[in-house]
């Protein structure tokens, strides 16, 4: 794993005392020799191992991007307030906990607007602006668009997108983008954006997985966990209900009559 061993030590010291949590209880948690820490987080100690890692950042609490790639020590309170909200998406979604629905990416790219000329889609619009088309020239363009903090009305999507139903109807969207006009080989060119929608207010731009070291890598985990849950089956509330009925052998249902069993 590619990380900064400063801010995994300097992490790990800022939890800890946080957490209230001694350094050997850690140690002996992680089962390590005492004094491994302090060894190890020293210039020239030697570099920790997986084991080491993903054992310190379940007793301390923390994903192991968080762990490994956040400077904790520097996050304003607004900062880590947002940390702790997406390490717990992480985290519900990993353990099946959520409902995402999915998006497909052809369909948003498609989006056009009803015979009112409104867009059924809180982060999607109608647009008039200029794009330079195959002869260089900009040309002006009348479309349904999403607007991303990144590329402007510049944007398509690029892979399947998900959302999610939070509490007051509130919704929590993470989209995958590109430029509308783009170089396959421009890493540049490629965004993950999240974003929330409350009723009667304008969608609000929450954080990306680029330029940002304190969010990028949570952003990526949450994007390909919920890619991960999505490509195993759900089964919703009701049908749950008549499952479980079964296992236990309750065939019984007050809204079924023997007449129910009649041709007539």
């Amino acid at each position: 794993m590619d990380f900064d061993k400063t801010i995994l030590f300097d992490n790990i010291n800022y939890l800890i005392k946080k957490k209230d949590i001694k350094i050997g209880e850690l140690e002996e948690y992680a089962g390590v020799s005492p004094g491994y820490i302090s060894r190890a987080s020293k210039e020239g100690g030697s570099k920790p191992g997986i084991d080491f890692i993903m054992k310190a950042a379940r007793k301390l609490d923390v994903t192991l991007d968080t762990l490994l790639y956040v400077n904790l020590n520097t996050l304003s309170a607004n900062e880590n307030y947002l940390i702790k909200f997406l390490q717990k998406l992480v985290s519900d979604t990993v353990h099946d906990r959520l409902n995402w629905k999915r998006e497909k990416a052809e369909q948003l790219n498609r989006m056009e607007t009803d015979m009112n000329g409104n867009v059924d889609h809180p982060l999607f619009s109608f647009e008039t602006f200029s794009e330079v088309g195959e002869s260089e020239y900009p040309e002006e363009v009348s479309r349904v668009v999403f607007t991303s903090r990144t590329f402007d009305v510049h944007t398509a999507i690029y892979k399947d997108c998900f959302f999610l139903r939070l509490k007051n109807n509130t919704y929590l969207y993470i989209m995958n983008l590109c430029k509308s006009v783009r170089r396959i080989d421009d890493p540049n060119a490629y965004v993950t954006e999240v974003w929330m929608h409350a009723p009667n207010s304008i969608p609000q731009y929450i954080c990306r997985n680029r330029d940002s070291a304190t969010y990028g890598a949570l952003v990526d985990s949450l994007y390909y966990a919920i890619e991960e849950s999505a490509k195993h089956p759900k089964i919703e509330g009701g049908i749950q209900e008549a499952i479980d009925a079964y296992m236990k052998d309750d065939f019984g249902d007050p809204f079924v009559t023997d007449d129910d069993d009649l041709p007539f």
